[in-house]
């Protein structure tokens, strides 16, 4: 059987799985990809014009003839999953399943789609097997765990199947798929575990562990260290691989597993690598081990740099002096980080937001990133924030359809979101200058000034290293889908 899995701006490792399982069945994948340059940092609109990649992705897939298209969709990808499978339903006879966040979130919603037949709700390397074993037997199986089938205007609604626990039975991800269209090349991304102990109220794991998943499994699981060193060997053979990102939630919660992964990264990697870490879940010692083994950067989440706020309305329970704790073990250990914060919280005052600034400048991270709440559908905070009246029943329905992100101006009727632009966009410039913050006062946070933040969001060798990679999406996306046309 030949699937085509769709995606749009970067990798992504969801993708790579169902590929490398349906591969180590004997069946057939390929991608066709929408690099969408600007979706991440900063939007430019004009590139579809010039570079028509939609009618291009349609056409390959013609070429393709696939037996199922797929494609997993995020909250914000829903129009444009919308949009494209309709294009595809123009030209092929093909049924099409969505996965991914937006679908196990919001099913009755995607499921109702005209051009949509089938979803998957929660995790789906098990469910698309599956699904492609019974196409290829002659029949789909309309039985299958997690996949909801809608023919002839009835829904059929599978209940989801318990966790897999043992995440080292997986092959290892699919990642030519995506290196062909050159979303990656000296930096590695992979993830060591799956799932988050913590329900921080504005994030889709709660949602996972309360509602999809109740009851099925322990959520949080980890990959054996010598499974994580094997996989890193085979694609420093393949790859021009030069630093290594741990894609996990939070890298730092097992201090057993670290302990083991030192020393088996040092001596059989050794190559510098980056992660994510949850102040409070780091200790002195084991930070001046991860920097002898290569760790040379992370993402620290901080938030609010009001404890009320993060205590009461986000379930982010750390003290103020964890998160200085935190910072300090990093800097000496010589340790780079960037922090990462939120401001437009629904009933957060411009004091709670400044807050949050005056914290950072405290911290003096190497770099400080700021996004605008986002109310994410399913959320603890997202449910909230139309109970209590923070936004339209028509606001809320563009939401949900994927309009706006945390990258742009607030979509709550907030008091305060002059203030939300105003800190998003000069918070991290003057984390790096704050004595340019009288005349920060005195500017409007324009697109111009949007776009210089993002040099002050990340650290230089990351800028370089996404720029990079958008650059050469462009160029090798165009390229693989003039393929044979």
């Amino acid at each position: 059987m030949k699937v085509l899995f769709v995606y749009k701006n970067a990798e992504w490792m969801g993708v790579e799985y169902l590929s490398s399982m349906l591969k180590s069945a004997g069946h057939e994948t390929d991608l066709v990809f929408d690099p969408g340059a600007g979706d991440i940092e900063y939007k430019i609109p004009f590139v579809e014009n010039i570079f028509p990649v939609k009618q291009m992705m349609v056409e390959k897939a013609v070429q393709y003839q696939p037996d199922l298209i797929a494609f997993s969709c995020l909250t914000n990808m829903w129009g444009w999953v919308k949009e494209m499978a309709a294009s595809f339903k123009s030209r092929l006879d093909v049924p099409i399943i969505v996965g991914g966040l937006h679908p196990t979130v919001m099913p009755e919603a995607v499921i109702s789609y005209e051009h949509i037949d089938m979803i998957c709700v929660g995790e789906g390397e098990d469910a698309l097997l599956e699904l492609v074993n019974s196409m290829e037997a002659g029949a789909i199986d309309s039985n299958i765990q997690n996949l909801w089938f809608k023919k002839e205007g009835m829904v059929t609604r599978n209940n989801v199947r318990s966790f897999r626990q043992n995440l080292d039975e997986l092959p290892i991800p699919d990642k030519e798929l995506f290196f062909k269209y050159g979303c990656f090349k000296d930096r590695l991304y992979t993830m060591t575990a799956r799932g988050c102990p913590y329900s921080c109220t504005y994030c889709f794991n709660d949602h996972y562990k309360t509602k999809t998943y109740e009851g099925k499994g322990a959520y949080v699981r980890q990959r054996n260290v010598a499974n994580v060193i094997n996989e890193l060997k085979i694609f420093m053979g393949r790859y021009p691989i030069k630093e290594v990102f741990f894609y996990d939630d939070i890298f730092t919660l097992n201090e057993e597993w670290l302990n083991t992964f030192y020393g088996e990264y040092k001596q059989n990697i050794g190559l510098p690598f980056k992660c994510l870490i949850k102040p409070g879940t780091v200790k002195s010692e084991m930070a001046y081990k991860l920097k002898d083994a290569g760790l040379v950067y992370a993402d620290v989440g901080i938030e609010s740099g009001d404890e009320m706020l993060r205590r009461k309305h986000l379930k982010r329970r750390m003290s103020d002096s964890t998160i200085f704790e935190t910072a300090d073990i990093l800097k000496n250990a010589g340790i780079s980080f960037t922090t990462l914060n939120i401001a437009g919280f629904p009933g957060e005052t411009a004091s709670q937001m400044f807050k949050t600034l005056r914290m950072n400048q405290e911290l003096k991270p190497t770099t400080a990133l700021f996004s605008t709440f986002y109310p994410y559908p399913g959320t603890e905070l997202g449910e909230k924030v139309l109970k209590k009246g923070y936004i339209s029943e028509a606001g809320w329905k563009k939401l949900s359809a994927g309009t706006g992100s945390y990258r742009e101006n607030s979509v709550l009727r907030l008091p305060e979101n002059e203030t939300v632009k105003w800190i998003t966009v000069f918070a991290p410039i003057l984390v790096k200058v704050p004595w340019l913050e009288n005349v920060c006062q005195k500017l409007s946070p324009n697109s111009f000034w949007r776009f210089i933040t993002i040099f002050f969001s990340s650290p230089i060798r990351n800028s370089r290293i996404r720029l990079f990679e958008v650059l050469r999406m462009y160029v090798k996306t165009r390229r693989e889908l003039h393929k044979n046309s």
